[in-house]
């Protein structure tokens, strides 16, 4: 029975790591891409494949696999997410009518920043339809600003992340830079296309972090402490928001 658990609980980690595969802005992968990136032989990968297109979660495209609906309607059933990206797009668009910048929610998986919502562009649109250079250098600042919060980052989502194999090569930053990042309380990220970025946490009643707010845009363009400061109000209030519709009463 051990054995089976094992067995099982290693096909579900395989099925898993497929669908961890997409990386933002990418529609649709080739089977070999999809074994490639998850590691896994190819007539593993195509069996898993097989039974997750059953499922829902993936679907097949005109050039090979995309996520499914089922895995969509699966994520909208996530409440602390729904109840985050509906109560965080007023702020959204509030903060990038102030910095004229695309602004970006994210959530912790573990270490790893998972893009929740966003405002592009002047226009409330899915992350997917934007720039990748701000997604990239978005992304970057909201991975920096996770790990130099670890200690508050909540015990459920800690770890994984780092158990996973990574989507890109990333630059581990020094215990010195994250001490930098935690004590004025906002991180930097670019891209190498000239695009900077900014990224606060979003905290709860607690001290846990539970989201980042992020804003892109032209480096040269960019004002670290004036984009932080609209960041971080547009978190403290999207924090208080959160604390009421959960029932809970909000920090003075």
């Amino acid at each position: 029975m051990t054995g089976q658990t094992r067995t099982a609980r290693s096909m579900l980690s395989r099925g898993l790591s497929i669908l961890n595969c997409f990386r933002p802005g990418e529609t649709e992968l080739a089977l070999s891409e999809l074994a490639r990136r998850a590691d896994l032989p190819k007539p593993t990968a195509h069996r898993l494949i097989a039974e997750l297109v059953d499922e829902g979660m993936l679907e097949r495209g005109d050039r090979g696999l995309r996520l499914g609906l089922g895995l969509f309607t699966l994520g909208t059933r996530v409440p602390r997410q729904r109840m985050l990206s509906e109560l965080a797009q007023p702020h959204l668009k509030r903060t990038h009518d102030l910095t004229r910048q695309s602004v970006f929610l994210f959530l912790p998986d573990g270490l790893d920043p998972v893009m929740a919502d966003g405002v592009h562009g002047g226009r409330g649109t899915s992350p997917a339809a934007g720039a990748p250079a701000e997604y990239e250098a978005a992304t970057s600042a909201a991975a920096l600003l996770l790990r130099a919060h670890r200690p508050r980052l909540a015990p459920s989502g800690s770890g994984r992340a780092e158990r996973r194999a990574p989507r890109r090569a990333t630059r581990e930053p020094s215990s010195q830079e994250l001490a930098r990042i935690a004590e004025r309380g906002f991180a930097i990220g670019r891209s190498g296309t000239g695009t900077g970025a900014i990224a606060v946490p979003v905290l709860d009643a607690s001290g846990t972090l539970i989201a980042a707010l992020a804003a892109a845009g032209a480096a040269e363009r960019t004002h670290p402490v004036r984009t932080a400061a609209h960041l971080r109000a547009a978190g403290m209030v999207l924090s208080r928001a959160l604390q009421t519709a959960s029932g809970l009463v909000p920090v003075p």
